[in-house]
């Protein structure tokens, strides 16, 4: 078992920073760097720290595919920016089932779909506009597609695996994070510098649970 205290202060440690909040019901920057090295940079940051988190998340004993794991991995660790979604494909962390054809790309913004399919079986839409100096975009689970499949019992997640979530939000060092909790789940709203980022949780613990990641980032100043 990892030591979530170790995991929590490598993390720290790296300095890994994102960093803007957007809409929905629950209620990059990108440094100045050719494409190549900035996958580079991505892919060995965001191999490191969505190693660390994912064995917090799987160090608890709980259900056998809560969609908080992929979510954390996906939607909050590469959700920032494509060329760190690329790595995790160029890797295999994730496949994509319908890859996005470059729509308007001259001039901005250019806007895209994808979804993305975890090893878990779980799938995740992502909606996105990249402009010259923000990229937007939503990442969000397949809720509906779970249970078609019959799979409701992938959506529950046990309190421990809850409590390593919310840890891993805070050890991934975006920003500053603010709890608002109501009955209906729970919102995570974290500011960095240049990175802004609403976390939604539909439900409760140990309940059927539906999530989605809303992220905005500053890419230029």
């Amino acid at each position: 078992m990892v030591s979530l205290v170790a995991s929590i202060q490598a993390l720290n440690a790296f300095g890994f920073r994102f960093q803007e909040g957007r809409r929905l019901a629950f209620s990059g920057i990108r440094p100045k760097v050719p494409a190549g090295s900035m996958a580079m940079i991505w892919g060995g940051r965001v191999r490191f720290l969505a190693a660390l988190v994912i064995a917090i998340l799987v160090s608890g004993n709980g259900a056998a595919a809560c969609p908080l794991k992929d979510t954390l991995k996906l939607c909050v660790l590469n959700g920032q920016n494509l060329a760190a979604l690329q790595s995790g494909i160029d890797r295999g962390d994730w496949t994509v089932d319908k890859p996005s054809p470059v729509v308007n790309p001259i001039p901005a913004p250019r806007t895209g779909h994808e979804l993305y399919k975890m090893p878990s079986g779980l799938q995740f839409a992502l909606y996105y506009e990249e402009y010259r100096s923000l990229f937007s975009a939503t990442c969000s689970l397949d809720y509906f597609g779970v249970l078609a499949a019959d799979r409701s019992e992938d959506l529950r997640c046990s309190s421990a695996e809850f409590e390593a979530f919310e840890t891993g939000l805070s050890a991934a060092s975006i920003g500053s994070v603010t709890t608002d909790r109501k009955e209906s789940g729970t919102a995570y709203l974290i500011e960095g510098k240049n990175t802004w980022m609403k976390v939604v949780v539909v439900g409760k613990r140990n309940d059927l649970l539906n999530t989605w990641v809303e992220t905005s980032v500053l890419t230029r100043p």
